[in-house]
């Protein structure tokens, strides 16, 4: 029978001791985007201008946001 020191923790432990707030609100955004995902996989039209297309709800709403991002992102004013 062999016994580990008890100075050697399980680098499992050691993983989830070692991580931040930062970490933890990445693994849960990460959750909370697959759930999103899963539930909203039903297809939709979309329809601009002339353009009509049927894409997954979540990869709509996704452009959406990517798109806002994008304006927000390059109408932010440097003082």
């Amino acid at each position: 029978m062999t016994q580990t020191p008890n100075n050697k923790q399980n680098p499992a432990v050691n993983f989830v001791k070692n991580m931040t707030v930062k970490n933890w609100i990445a693994i849960i955004s990460a959750i909370i985007v697959l759930v999103f995902i899963l539930q909203n996989q039903q297809r939709v039209r979309i329809e601009l201008l002339f353009l009509n297309m049927n894409a997954p709800l979540w990869i709509a709403l996704g452009v959406v946001l990517l798109i806002g991002w994008i304006i927000g992102r390059f109408s932010f004013r440097k003082r």
